[in-house]
């Protein structure tokens, strides 16, 4: 593995209500939302791109197990994957570096 090599940034956090909430408004208010993913079960996600807010209500409904949302902000492309575990949602939060 070379000395130069870094891994990508990377957070993780579980989410309450009121924060959950706050990210979509803040997703909605301040970044260019690239695409929004509905994962239905472990490993697969459903062929098909919605709009941030019907991911949120699939999610708040339980329709789905989970959403990625790929978004730019200031200038840098962000994956954003929320997992519902029943009584909480789950955030992992990856800044992508994409390179040739």
């Amino acid at each position: 593995m070379s000395a130069d090599l870094q891994l990508p940034q990377l957070t993780q956090a579980e989410l309450d209500p009121e924060t959950f909430h706050s990210l979509f408004a803040d997703l909605a208010a301040c970044t260019e939302i690239l695409a929004v993913i509905p994962k239905v079960g472990t490993g697969y996600i459903v062929p098909k791109n919605v709009s941030l807010a019907e991911g949120q209500h699939l999610l708040i409904s339980e329709q789905i197990r989970g959403l990625q949302i790929r978004y730019k902000y200031q200038d840098e492309e962000w994956w954003d994957t929320l997992i519902s575990h029943g009584t909480c949602i789950r955030l992992t939060r990856i800044k992508q570096k994409f390179s040739a």
